[in-house]
């Protein structure tokens, strides 16, 4: 459906939800990247001289055919090629509700997503976890013995102790379920809705805990923008710009001296300046037809980055909705089975990796994390089975490992009579993940450290920039040489448990200090050709024979591929 309506009008009834951090632990689960300021100055510009236009339109899709109705003319013919009409679109004005009301429904929004949510209750950890952060930022409204209470709650086996046990455990089944982003937020949203709910009407602030009332309104509304919102952002920065401009001062002063408020002038003056903005709106109610619309709009028009697309992809919606849109993000050119692999391995509570991945969040640039694709080519090694190849040879070790030894691993025995080994193996919730996991976390215990006070440790498993270890070459010679070892051993997967005593074996005689010394690297291109070889080739010897460490001038040595 196509109209046009002034860009304030819109800021009234659109929402556009972002994909972002709120406060310093929860992610949303919009789909927009975070506003770039400067691109909204420069459109603001833009739009401020009366003679540039912007074609392309708004693309909005409504939430909820309730509120947002198209009625046809009269005599309008259902199989037109053009009918007109009339857009009614009934909205609320959602910033006169309190935080605790605003959170509620965000919460009803969720669980219509994923029923199975509203059953569930927070955590009483993650209630205690709200309360103590409540009570050192607000110690006249939250009692901070409530937090206590909660903690006490839970029984030395770290199981609450009472009937609330099975709604714990069922909360937990469902965020391990294939809805575990959405579920982290609905556990954010609820948990702190019950923090507000104690604490009662003398609570009446915009913000609590990183969660604003203007966040929470954005997925509320009965539009949301799908793709324009610096346009849109654009226009009204404008329109405010244009209010406060020395040509209008006559008249604001006028209106008040009879009798309107600075806020009501301010506001009618941005409706008669603001940009008419024309709006393309699909009505079309599901999440995932908007989820796919963004990404295959931003994809093949102005790509984003893949990091951030990954993360839009696989936790913007729940399992069903995903499967409901699948084939056609695939066809459309989107890595879908990489994006859910690697969500899962970055939240996932027991992979090394959490929290230690870019996610393309603009809070992720201001840290020093592993590059999404860094981790999407460690997966398709262990995933796929491709690949492994020492930069000094040329064997493809996990290549030549799927060949000789899958079809024999009883870890994949298991499986249907019409499934291969290999596509069991490969599945997204197959064998692979969980050896891939049992893997990473064997070499992190064995050859790092996650101690904060040894950041500056060569062997620190986190910050990429400085590790020796956490970092993309290692990583990726560490994965191609334990594949080689398997060859050499003649060793199939059986289970689960194989791993520890198949890495023990590997790195035995291995000493931390390979690792952990300082490898003064400064000038040195840690991915160029010559680098990645000369490792390699040290690692491996190294592995083969750990009598004595290689010296450290070895590291800045570029080796022939």
């Amino acid at each position: 459906m196509l109209f046009a309506a002034p860009a304030v009008d819109i800021r009234d009834w659109a929402g556009i939800p972002q994909r972002e951090r709120l406060g310093s632990q929860a992610e949303a689960v919009g789909f927009q990247r975070a506003e770039n300021d400067g691109r909204l100055d420069d459109l603001a510009t833009f739009f401020h001289h009366p003679r540039n236009v912007i074609q392309n339109p708004l693309l909005c899709a409504r939430r909820d055919e309730t509120q947002v109705k198209f009625v046809a003319s009269d005599g309008a013919a259902d199989d037109a090629p053009l009918i007109t009409g009339q857009l009614e679109i009934e909205w609320e004005d959602l910033s006169e509700l309190s935080l605790l009301e605003l959170l509620k429904r965000v919460k009803g929004v969720l669980e219509s997503r994923v029923p199975g949510l509203a059953e569930t209750e927070p955590s009483d950890g993650k209630l205690a976890d709200l309360k103590q952060r409540a009570q050192e930022r607000h110690p006249d409204l939250i009692d901070v013995s409530d937090a206590n209470d909660a903690e006490d709650d839970v029984g030395s086996d770290g199981t609450a102790g009472s009937d609330e046990d099975s709604v714990v455990t069922e909360a937990a089944g469902v965020a391990l379920s294939g809805e575990t982003h959405i579920a982290d937020f609905w556990e954010e949203v609820a948990a702190r809705a019950v923090v507000l709910g104690e604490v009662g009407e003398s609570f009446d602030e915009d913000e609590f805990l990183g969660f604003s009332k203007e966040a929470m309104v954005s997925y509320l509304q009965p539009v949301v923008v799908v793709d324009g919102q610096h346009r849109l952002g654009g226009s009204l920065r404008a329109a405010m710009i244009a209010v406060d401009s020395p040509e209008h001062h006559a008249e604001v002063e006028h209106a008040i001296e009879n009798g309107e408020s600075p806020d009501e002038v301010r506001d009618r003056l941005q409706r008669e300046l603001s940009r008419v903005l024309p709006i393309s709106l699909l009505l079309e109610t599901s999440a995932e037809e908007h989820v796919f619309q963004f990404v295959v709009v931003n994809q093949k028009a102005t790509p984003i980055g893949k990091a951030l697309l990954g993360t839009i992809v696989s936790t913007s919606l729940a399992s069903d909705e995903l499967e409901r849109v699948s084939q056609r993000l695939v066809a459309a050119g989107i890595p879908l089975e990489d994006s859910q692999a690697i969500a899962y391995l970055t939240r996932h509570p027991d992979s090394p990796f959490k929290d230690l991945v870019d996610k393309g969040l603009a809070a992720d640039r201001a840290n020093d994390l592993l590059q999404w694709n860094v981790l999407r080519s460690l997966v398709r090694v262990f995933r796929e089975l491709q690949g492994g190849r020492l930069d000094h040879e040329q064997v493809r070790n996990a290549e030549k490992w799927r060949r000789d030894y899958l079809e024999e691993s009883a870890i994949v025995a298991g499986r249907p009579d019409d499934v291969s080994a290999y596509d069991y193996w490969q599945r997204a919730d197959g064998p692979w993940r969980d050896v891939f996991i049992r893997f990473w976390l064997e070499v992190r215990d064995r050859l790092g450290t996650v101690e904060e006070s040894d950041r500056e440790a060569g062997n620190f498993w986190g910050s990429p920039r400085t590790s020796n270890l956490f970092n993309k070459v290692t990583l990726n010679i560490l994965a191609a040489d334990f594949f080689q070892f398997l060859i050499e051993r003649k060793y199939a997967i059986d289970n689960i448990d194989d791993i520890e005593r198949y890495v023990e074996e590997w790195l035995d005689g291995v000493k931390t200090t390979y690792f952990s010394r300082d490898w003064k690297l400064t000038g040195v291109k840690k991915d160029s050709p010559g680098v990645r070889s000369q490792w390699a080739f040290l690692w491996n010897q190294y592995r083969k024979d750990p009598q004595q460490v290689p010296s450290v001038p070895k590291y800045r040595v570029t080796r022939a591929s």
